[in-house]
């Protein structure tokens, strides 16, 4: 935590650990309205593609717009991730079992669990459920996993069906299994679902969240779908979202300041004035700087890692694809920092280019393309009119807060 020429920091003993810094780590620090907040710049959790194969065909997956091989991590690829982990207390890092395949279809999955928590890893796993037996729930119970999410994509059996062309009752099944053996293992596990709202499914999604209060689950995440076509687009609901998502709050006229208040019968003339009013997304009682313009990954500690070791800055990286945004196809290419079988992950974390591409980041600096629309440039995330290099994330739906990793 050495503190740049001319500057001293001096953190409590105490306050570090609370904060969970420790000496050597390197820190980045933010001005915001309640003052200067100190971070550390050290890598915490790892989506790892377990396997890149999955055994559902979903409309909205944008895994339908390549052509990319598919395949298993190896036991060899999967050590190599372990032990490139950096050094930390039990639990600091977390291995976030997901991607674009199902990871429970990996053969060696309860085994690449297991590992993970004998080497005192947090690990969290998103999976669509359907492979969730009443066995594998208690295994992952009596293992530690700390967090399961449960892909629900709709209210009702209906709206379910639309998005992924099954019926809704294995993944509800495995939403119940896993929060019965939540309840009665040994160790803590958050269960909770994530779904996709779009125009057709968006009326259902009340009946999720009632769904969600009668299972006593943890959370529901609710994220944009991410429009690889013009049909998905047209199913998109944040057209007006995304123009406002790169403007100042400073710009807003009138500037509203909303207290906490109940949201009951008594208040809803009050939210829908709210609601009805752009650009007043989100609420104003948010503080606008949790929102837009924001890298999760960058400022975050999070990387991707692909079946076959690939390691990217994000998940939207991970693979070349197709966005439809603003009316035109705008192509994202995928974008390596390091692979785990050549480099350790401590070391790709710590590489100067990487280190640099996620002071940009954090910074994000780039053209406002979804509020002026986009142009030719910003067909694919090569540069934009700011001359920002490879990667450009100028259109990134998740730095703008509209579509949300599990």
């Amino acid at each position: 935590m050495d503190a740049p020429v001319g500057m001293i920091w001096a953190i409590p003993d105490s306050l570090a650990t609370t904060a969970d810094l420790r000496r050597g780590d390197e820190l980045w620090a933010e001005a915001t309205r309640d003052g200067v907040i100190v971070r550390s710049d050290s890598l915490r959790k790892v989506y790892v593609e377990a396997t890149g194969q999955c055994n559902m065909q979903c409309t909205m997956c944008s895994r339908q717009t390549w052509a990319a091989d598919s395949g298993h991590m190896t036991a060899a690829c999967y050590d190599q991730l372990l032990s490139g982990l950096p050094d930390a207390p039990p639990d600091r890092v977390t291995l976030a079992f997901g991607g674009f395949g199902e990871p429970t279809l990996h053969p060696e999955f309860l085994d690449m669990v297991d590992l993970a928590r004998k080497a005192q890893i947090r690990v969290e796993i998103i999976t669509n459920g359907t492979t969730i037996t009443a066995e594998l729930a208690q295994d992952l119970a009596s293992l530690g996993v700390a967090q399961v999410t449960v892909s629900v994509d709709g209210g009702d059996a209906e709206a379910y069906t639309a998005m992924r062309g099954t019926e809704r009752a294995p993944a509800l099944n495995a939403v119940a299994r896993l929060r019965e053996y939540a309840r009665r293992g040994p160790h803590r596990m958050s269960i909770g679902v994530a779904c996709v709202a779009t125009r057709q499914t968006v009326g259902s999604l009340p009946a999720l969240i009632a769904t969600a209060q009668r299972l006593s689950l943890d959370f529901v995440s609710i994220s944009n779908v991410v429009p690889h076509t013009r049909e998905m687009a047209d199913e998109a609901l944040f057209t007006y979202a995304g123009q406002v998502s790169n403007m100042s709050p400073d710009t807003w006229r009138p500037r509203l300041t909303v207290g906490r208040f109940d949201l009951n019968h008594v208040t809803r003339p009050l939210l829908d004035a709210l609601f009805r009013r752009l650009p007043i997304v989100p609420p104003p009682a948010l503080d606008p700087g949790e929102w837009y313009n924001r890298c999760r990954f960058a400022r975050d500690g999070v990387v991707a890692v692909s079946w076959d070791g690939r390691v990217t800055p994000c998940l939207s990286l991970l693979y070349t694809h197709t966005e439809h945004l603003g009316g035109r196809d705008k192509t994202v290419r995928s974008f390596d920092v390091g692979h785990v079988e050549r480099t350790p992950l401590r070391e790709i974390w710590v590489d100067p280019p990487f280190r640099a591409l996620r002071e940009r980041l954090r910074a994000f600096d780039m053209s406002p393309c979804l509020a002026c629309g986009g142009c030719f440039i910003s067909e694919t995330n090569e540069g934009d009119c700011f001359g920002t290099p490879f990667p450009a994330c100028s259109e990134c739906l998740w730095a703008q807060g509209i579509v949300l990793c599990p």
